[in-house]
């Protein structure tokens, strides 16, 4: 369940402390210790702490096992564990803190559904802990504890796994010990032999606990072993409905098939005691059979089902008017019953990432794939009951999809959701993110193949907005968030920014609108970037990273929010790069940081672009400095091609290209054969969706240089990307656009040059362009560098204007290292009015 934030009443600076925990009231206490709310100083939330009083080694041991035992099971309905620590004070497990309850003292105030419901959620827990080779052994009412949720009623969580043992694993305590709580112990634990304990000893545990929550006392009350073993090989406690004669006789039948003395003869698993209580309160056949004199009654009965099938049609016919209105109503009960559950599994679920991401830097994997397991078994439970519970299922499905990152999945679910009519605002909200993942995966392909996304584009964009209307008001999420969503949608990024902002600010631990904030700034950052704003891109970029470090200490593990870092943080090393002023040893923290958040994740898509994307300013710095990369790129490429897989992002692809660009240019310039690396790049080609330069051009006008170089013809390729990129330059306005037409028209004049072809029509097209350039970006270097270039060439091509041009020339290359001293176009240029001036 959601936790607040909120400093609890009690809070005192001045209080007891144990280690990084303030000490609140006292919540229980046992044999080895005591539990007590806690608040943890560290991470700013409240917690449960139990405490160890009794350090006999026995006693250490014992801890340290539960511990360990407990912190492997991050399940729904299983209390966690956030931290164990034995400095400056006794030992200590500090755990998820649960408000209300436990099944013991609420029991008397449970309805019959109420009381189902929970031991159908425990049979689940304890079955997933069992598929982890762990068993309980200490099942009991007080060791289940209860919460409220709003929406979907009680909701438990198992504790206390200090006698937990694992199967096949070596033995804690004495190999024939008696363990456990007298009352509610299995036959075989009564024996004390280890090796006859098995799952169904936990089967049994929960029949005993739902004997209690029904009659209100254990279905043994003896507390001596020799006694216990008698009555319980006997089976000799009373029989529930004489006690409570209220009880339906199929829930009797569960409760006694759990309570067995032969495991063999009890449910097979945890999941199928709870399938068969899941079938009990919706109303369903049960699979379990009844014993003794009811099951000689089970046997008459289908001995006579001849009989019995005409009277029970008889019945029906007579009953069929007045039970259509029962039928009606169950139905519609059930409806809204399984609507609750999945409610309460999609809110466990998403509240148990949501504590994986809080925790500090670690693997989420295997959290991952626990969730995943989860929602498999859901599916593989629910599905066969059709539309009934399908839409719930989907919604519940598509929420928990969103939030693994696996966002096709979450997609086709909730569409499917939608379309079942479970049309809610959390599903209207769900579908309407979904899809505009989509639509911006897609907005991203168009861009990278230069292709024209087509009016489908603007009529999806229309129908998530009106989708997202309908999700106001009504969601876990803030109102504000989803407005801000809205605006995203819309590209008003800036308002979006200060709603995703505001939202924060209202729910500190909403760390999406955290990420939704740092987006925002980035992308705008770009945009002014691409006008020339390199000063006020360079702000919002910090703006950018301080939306995301200031939210890391609440979500340490957030992949989103390093994700959102780095983007920011390339977009400042970008900009550095331009300006020639990035420092390797800004790019060395830079690598530690992506390194560290592969650790997150290592499969995810987002976080492999950011390492490939630093090796490659690192790669393009370097060679700026006149220095080899081929060890970075060698890097680049190996990781590439052993860590990334196919379907690859966008982002990926532009990263493949890159990498193998550069290669080539790092190739061409030690005086080594480029044509494999640039193959290579050209294999999947499009326009860069990363930072402010489109280096789908710069890929085009190197094939063009390295083809004049090796005295091939390099107009073919100078006309296909003018016919790209002259265009796209006019439409949009941006300055490397216009840079990159220029290079292409010079290295055409430089080839015409040598084949005595005037080349002052291309040198004229290029000054234009550059001239164009420098309207939007004046502080250009590389715009700067170019024009001395066409000046040097048209030098050599008007004689007369020999002296003027090369001044000028001078000028523009003293301008280009002024801004940039580093930079590449500058030093072709640097170059070139030497060997000039000599002819």
């Amino acid at each position: 369940m959601p936790e607040t934030s909120l400093q609890p009443a009690w809070l005192d600076a001045q209080g007891r402390r144990e280690g990084r925990y303030m000490i609140g009231p006292l919540l229980g206490q046992g044999g080895m210790g005591e539990v007590y709310e806690a608040w943890d100083t560290v991470l700013a939330r409240p917690v449960a702490l139990k405490i160890l009083r009794h350090l006999e080694p026995a006693a250490m041991i014992r801890f340290m096992h539960e511990a360990q035992l407990h912190a492997r099971l991050d399940l729904p309905n299983i209390c966690r564990i956030y931290d164990v620590d034995a400095s400056n004070g006794a030992p200590r497990i500090a755990m998820q803190l649960v408000r209300g309850p436990t099944l013991e003292e609420a029991a008397a105030d449970l309805r019959l559904e109420e009381i189902v419901s929970i031991l159908a959620k425990v049979a689940e827990a304890i079955h997933a802990a069992h598929l982890l080779k762990l068993i309980h052994r200490d099942l009991k009412p007080s060791n289940i504890l209860l919460q409220w949720h709003d929406l979907g009623g009680w909701v438990p969580y198992i504790c206390d796994f200090g006698l937990a043992m694992v199967m096949d694993g070596p033995a804690v305590t004495q190999p024939l010990a008696m363990t456990g709580t007298p009352a509610y112990m299995a036959p075989e634990q009564v024996r004390g032999d280890r090796s006859l304990t098995c799952p169904a000893t936990d089967v049994y545990g929960m029949g005993s606990t739902l004997y209690f929550a029904l009659v209100g006392r254990p279905p043994c009350v003896s507390t001596v072993s020799t006694e216990i073993l008698r009555v319980k090989r006997q089976c000799g406690f009373p029989n529930p409905r004489s006690l409570e004669p209220e009880i339906p006789l199929a829930l009797e039948t569960i409760l006694l098939k759990c309570l067995q003395p032969n495991p063999d003869d009890r449910y097979p698993t945890a999941l199928a005691l709870a399938e068969d209580l899941w079938r009990f309160q919706e109303g369903k056949p049960i699979a379990a059979l009844p014993s003794g004199k009811l099951k000689r009654v089970w046997n008459w009965c289908n001995r006579h089902r001849l009989a019995l099938a005409v009277a029970g049609a008889c019945l029906v016919l007579a009953g069929g008017l007045l039970a259509w209105e029962g039928i009606a109503q169950r139905n519609q009960r059930r409806r809204t019953q399984l609507a609750q559950y999945f409610g309460l599994e999609a809110a466990n679920l998403e509240q148990g990432l949501s504590n994986e991401r809080i925790l500090p830097v670690h693997d989420l994997r295997p959290a991952f794939a626990r969730t995943r397991a989860r929602l498999e078994a859901l599916r593989q439970r629910f599905s066969p009951r059709g539309a009934e519970a399908g839409g719930p299922l989907a919604l519940t499905l598509a929420r928990t999809h969103w939030l693994l990152g696996d966002f096709a999945a979450a997609q086709a679910e909730a569409e499917k959701a939608w379309s079942s009519k479970v049309q809610t605002p959390e599903a209207a909200f769900t579908l309407a993110r979904a899809e505009a993942r989509a639509q911006e995966q897609a907005g991203l392909l168009a861009a990278f193949t230069g292709t024209d996304p087509g009016p489908q584009t603007a009529q999806r964009l229309d129908r998530i907005l009106a989708t997202l209307a309908q999700a106001r008001g009504a969601t876990s999420d803030p109102p504000e968030f989803i407005e801000a969503n809205r605006l995203f949608l819309k590209a008003d990024f800036a308002q979006a920014q200060e709603l995703a902002r505001a939202s924060l600010k209202a729910n500190p631990w909403h760390l999406d609108s955290a990420v939704l904030e740092s987006r925002c700034h980035s992308i705008l950052a770009r945009h002014l970037g691409q006008r020339g704003d390199g000063t006020g891109a360079e702000a919002r970029y910090r703006e950018a990273q301080e939306a995301a470090r200031s939210a890391l200490p609440r979500g340490q593990s957030n992949e989103g929010l390093h994700h959102a870092w780095c983007v920011a943080a390339l977009g400042l090393a970008g900009l550095a790069l331009e300006r020639g002023d990035l420092a390797l040893a800004d790019l060395a923290e830079l690598e530690q940081r992506t390194d560290q958040l592969l650790l997150l994740d290592p499969d995810n898509p987002d976080s492999q672009s950011d390492w490939l994307r630093v090796r490659g300013l690192k790669a393009r710095r370097l060679l700026d400095l006149g220095q080899d990369p081929r060890a970075v790129l060698d890097a680049g490429v190996h990781f590439y091609w052993t860590r990334t897989r196919e379907p690859r992002t966008v982002d990926l692809r532009v990263d493949h290209m890159e990498l193998y660009a550069l290669q080539a240019e790092r190739d061409f310039t030690h005086g080594e054969d480029p044509t494999p690396a640039l193959m290579e790049a050209l294999k999947d080609p499009g326009h860069a969706v990363q930072g402010h330069r489109d280096f789908y051009g710069d890929l085009l006008n190197l094939k063009a240089r390295v083809e004049a170089a090796q005295g091939k013809d390099p107009r073919p390729t100078v006309e296909a990307l003018l016919a790209r990129f002259q265009p796209l330059a006019e439409r949009q306005g941006q300055y490397d656009l216009y840079e990159i037409a220029a290079e292409a028209w010079l290295t055409r004049a430089h080839w015409e040059r040598g084949h005595g072809i005037d080349p002052l029509t291309s040198l004229r097209q290029a000054q234009a362009l550059l001239h164009r350039a420098l309207q939007v970006k004046p502080t250009s270097a590389a715009a700067h560098a170019l024009l001395g270039q066409t000046q040097v060439l048209e030098a050599q091509v008007q004689p007369e204007n020999r002296s003027w041009l090369l001044q000028r020339a001078q000028e523009h290359q003293q301008l280009a290292r002024n801004l940039c001293p580093m930079d590449r176009q500058h030093g072709r240029l640097k170059a070139r009015p030497k060997g000039q001036a000599k002819g």
